[in-house]
């Protein structure tokens, strides 16, 4: 008798801590939403969720370097632009004074105007965005270039030849800058030493020479376009790649819920079917404390 009724004890508190474990599982899936909290709710869905969320972090990572890289290039693209604007100026400029019926004078008038666009020129090219020159390659803490007498043009070149880059994937590298070294070298000669050649033409009035310079200068514009044509490649795939990254980082983050995540109407449902449980284990073990005490009264 007395072992049944330990036996029929053991049983009953067996049951109501499972059934109570039972409870307090639904109602935390319900409080936090989480169907997996710990490696011991279901250790493949934990194991899956974390690897998941650790490739979260790094496409999101890729991400901020891809949105990071393109205000960087557009602000490039944009300093290209204004170049073009100032060459394609220099270039009208030319045009105008390689005419014989100008005077000394004009043309002494346009050599100033040249010097001045150059200097907008070397204005632009400290372009910084976010404290970096962009012009600058990766010594981007100074300026790309400096007026120098003894330099060709008069500016010596302060950039590196490698541009700044920002990386969009584990193998996936990205340049978002032009370099100085770049932006200067054209194929009909030196950019800085092309323009001054100009203006020593235009001071000299000569005009056969003002005539041979506009060739030049219209290859100074291809360059600065062919530039900018490269970093506006260069923006659309750091677009597709931002875009594909969000893409991959919305179906990531489902996969995750989809793994750890409750179903909270299923917990809600599971949570009064174990209540139900343990409502009738008490129930049961009320009954039977009463019939005992009845055989016992008896």
């Amino acid at each position: 008798m007395r072992i049944t009724e330990f036996m029929t004890d053991t049983t009953f508190r067996r049951q109501v801590r499972e059934a109570r474990g039972e409870m307090v599982k639904f109602n935390e899936q319900i409080a936090t939403g989480k169907r997996v909290r710990k490696g011991s709710d279901d250790s493949v869905a934990f194991t899956s969720g974390k690897l998941f969320e650790d490739l979260i972090r790094r496409n999101e990572q890729f991400q901020r370097n891809a949105d990071n890289g393109l205000f960087q290039a557009r602000t490039v693209q944009d300093s290209l632009s204004r170049m073009e604007d100032l060459l394609s100026t220099m270039k009208a400029r030319a045009i105008e004074a390689g005419n014989d019926t100008k005077s000394a004078d004009e043309r002494e008038s346009l050599a100033n105007q040249f010097e001045s666009m150059r200097d907008e020129l070397l204005n632009i090219s400290s372009t910084k965005y976010n404290g970096l020159h962009v012009f600058s390659g990766t010594a981007s803490d100074a300026p790309p270039f400096e007026r120098d007498a003894g330099a060709a043009g008069g500016v010596a070149t302060l950039s590196t030849d490698r541009p700044l880059k920002v990386m969009v994937g584990d193998a996936s590298v990205i340049n978002t800058t032009i370099t100085g070294v770049e932006l200067r070298d054209t194929r009909a000669g030196d950019m800085f030493e092309i323009i001054q050649n100009t203006i020593d033409a235009l001071r000299a009035n000569d005009g056969p020479q003002i005539r041979d310079s506009i060739e030049n200068l219209d290859e100074t514009v291809n360059h600065v376009v062919g530039l900018s044509t490269r970093i506006a490649n260069n923006i659309n795939r750091l677009e597709y790649t931002n875009q594909r990254l969000g893409d991959n980082i919305i179906d990531q983050k489902g996969e995750v819920s989809r793994l750890v995540d409750a179903d909270i109407i299923d917990s809600m449902l599971n949570f009064k079917n174990a209540q139900t449980s343990y409502d009738a284990i008490l129930s049961s073990q009320s009954r039977m404390m009463q019939t005992s005490l009845l055989d016992y009264l008896r």
